[in-house]
Order: C-alpha cells, then structure tokens, then sequence
C-alpha cells in the first residue's frame, strides 16, 4: 500500500468477503482520549450511519472512555462482545437497535505496545466469530500495525529531510546548498562515487577482508538499521523531538575529505569588532550584551543586503562578511577585474555605514550615555572556501 489510508482499505477488502462482514471500520487514536472513525464498509447505509458521520464518510470524533474501544486502549487486548443487547457499553446497544448483534475490537498496535487504533467488526449474527476466526482477525491487526510503523516512520524522515532543508536554506546561501546537495541525493553520481570513496578507503585500511568478516558487517549493518528504527520511534514518541532525525543516522557517512572547496580571486572580507567591548562587557548581565549585539548585529544584516555583501560568521563581538565571494565567474578577465572593483566599493560604502550604525546602538548602563565604537578593516585576494564538519 502506498500509504496508511491504503492500508485501511486493503484490510476491509481481505477482512469483509472472509467473514461475510455486515460492518467493518478504523477507530484511530485522535489524541489521549479520542479516536476518529475512518474507511467505513458496510452491508447497509444505516449501519454506515451509526458508525460514522452523517454522510457516512467516516471522519466522526468518539470519546473512548465509556466504550471497547476504550477497554482496548488500556489492556491492548483484544474485545469481544458476543450479545450486544446484554453490553454494558451504550455504543453497543445503539449498535443492536440497527440489527448488529456481535462486535469484534482489535487494538492495532505499533511496535508491538502502542496503541494507534482498533479495527471495529460488527455482526447481524450472535456470536458470530469463533476462536480461531478472532485469533485471525488479531494476527490482521498485527501486520497493519507493522505497516502503519513503517509509513509513519517514512513520513518522519520526510518531514525531518524537509525541516533540515527550510534550515539550510534559511542560513547557508542558495549558491553553496547547489554545490553540496548532489552529496546526499541518492540519484546523483557523487552521491555513490562519494560513497565508494569511502568503502575505497576503508578496504585500503583493513586489507582484504575474509567472507566471514562480509558477513559480520552485514548483520552489523543490519543490527545498526533496527537500532536506527528503534531510535526514530523514540524519537516521534517524545513530544520534545519534534520528528528531527540525526542526519548521520540515515546513512550520510562521513570522510577525511571537505564536502565541498573551491579558490576564488578578489574576495573582499570586511572584519569588524567593538572597541573595549571585554572590559565593559563584564559590569554587564549576559542578557544585556546578548540585547545590544542583536542590536547591532541586526543592523549590519540589513547593511549585507543594501550592499550585496554575504554575511559568514559573527563570533563574540566580531563581524565576519565578503563581497565577491559566490560570484559567478568571468570568462573575460576584464570583466573579472571590474567585477573586483564593483565587490570592493561595495565593501567600503558596507564598512562606512557599520560604524554610522555603531553609533545609533547604546552600551546598557554607560554613564555618560555613550554609544558603541566599532573597528573596520578589509582584506582583499585570494580565499579558499568550502564546507567544513558535518554539523550546523
């Protein structure tokens, strides 16, 4: 099935011609107290009317307390109701004024101990499912919770690869995202020639490796993939994670060598600190310095736009921004030399306006009222940059 609504209707398919089922529906956990009902068959509109909404679509909220559904919830077992004009459950007998008289609860469990759901089977015939018929219907469950698991496992990586994505784009330039994303897009060619590299470099330590040893790193490949599922599951259980997967965990291996370096000519790095700022720093509180650097630090990002400057790091009380550094290259070199002019009046028109700036941001409890005096200088020439370590 290609993805969990799929699975529900695959369930009734093989679940409602096996026992000539009057009616069969999802009841899936909404949240602690709970569930929906969803992927309604039945024999009779009526039925689908009890069960689900009034346009018999499924998608209606109960409550499971009060109900076998509920019951299923706590004991994750199976409930069997053979006579549902003698059920304590009021659902139940609504369930007999429609003519149905035996209800089947199975919990569908993910990871053999939570509980996501149950599959409703209801009846016109008393008593109508035997031992085995239940122990079937038990073992349906079990496989459709194993394949629940995987697909939301699925979606937890995609919504970790999306959320790790907006990141990257949020705080590393397009430019540099272009040149390194063909390393973890499985289609691409230096995904796998990056990939052999490594097995390249780990076959060249160890040697030649026996067949016995292949086989250790197979069911050690194995084992770390169960430990990596049974990690994601922690993980989408705990409200504080937040779906994010450790991106080395899927299998982004790492090596000696940079992801991504280049040389460029004619970079313009503009350096900034704040003068004297160790010495009044220090009869500050943390939050106060951490107020005036955003202060300051806010300005100069608004400056990296008016000037088409690439901010790339603050560090302390340092600035750190470039012109011309992802530029795309000149074929002619005179063109690349007027382009070295342009990227280096747009560094001085940046460096004057960030110590005008400075002087609109206040040190906190100075006395006289004095504002904040920066250091500017600029280097130009030749860089070599790249992509270093394989975290943010």
């Amino acid at each position: 099935a290609p993805d969990e609504e799929s699975c529900y209707e695959l369930v009734s398919r093989l679940l409602v011609p096996i026992f000539e089922v009057d009616c069969c529906s999802f009841a899936l956990l909404k949240d602690a107290e709970n569930v929906i009902v969803k992927q309604i068959t039945a024999k009779k509109k009526e039925h689908v009317l009890i069960i689900g909404d009034d346009n018999g679509s499924g998608g209606l909220v109960k409550a499971l307390e009060g109900t076998a559904a509920g019951v299923c919830a706590k004991t994750l077992k199976q409930h069997y109701t053979p006579h549902t004009m003698i059920s304590p459950f009021d659902s139940h007998k609504i369930i007999h004024s429609a003519g149905l008289n035996t209800v089947l609860v199975t919990p569908i469990l993910v990871n053999g101990n939570k509980f996501v759901g149950c599959i409703i089977i209801c009846m016109a015939k008393e008593d109508a499912f035997r031992k085995c018929d239940r122990i079937l219907v038990n073992d349906v469950a079990a496989m459709l919770g194993a394949n629940i698991y995987s697909k939301r496992m699925r979606q937890a990586a995609e919504r970790s690869n999306t959320i790790s994505r907006e990141m990257l784009h949020s705080m590393i330039p397009a430019k540099v995202i272009q040149k390194i994303e063909c390393f973890w897009d499985v289609r691409s060619e230096q995904y796998w020639r990056r990939r052999s590299s490594v097995c390249s470099a780990s076959n060249s330590d160890s040697g030649s490796s026996s067949l016995s040893s292949s086989f250790a790193e197979t069911a050690k490949d194995v084992n770390d993939k169960i430990s990596f599922l049974n990690s994601v599951e922690r993980h989408t259980s705990d409200p504080d994670a937040d779906g994010v997967i450790i991106g080395n965990d899927i299998g982004l291996t790492s090596t000696p060598r940079a992801l991504y370096a280049e040389t460029v000519n004619n970079v313009c790095i503009i350096f900034l600190d704040i003068v004297g700022f160790s010495k009044f720093s220090m009869k500050l509180k943390p939050i106060q310095v951490m107020d005036m650097l955003h202060d300051l630090f806010g300005r100069y990002d608004a400056l990296c736009d008016k000037h088409d400057v690439l901010k790339l790091e603050t560090i302390g009380d340092a600035y750190v921004c470039a012109t011309n550094l992802l530029k795309d290259k000149d074929k002619n070199p005179e063109d690349e030399l007027m382009n070295a002019k342009i990227a280096a009046l747009h560094a001085l028109e940046m460096s004057k306006d960030m110590v005008l700036q400075a002087e609109s941001v206040i040190i906190p409890k100075s006395y006289p009222r004095s504002s904040v005096q920066v250091r500017v200088g600029i280097h130009i020439g030749q860089v070599t940059c790249g992509v270093l370590g394989e975290r943010l």
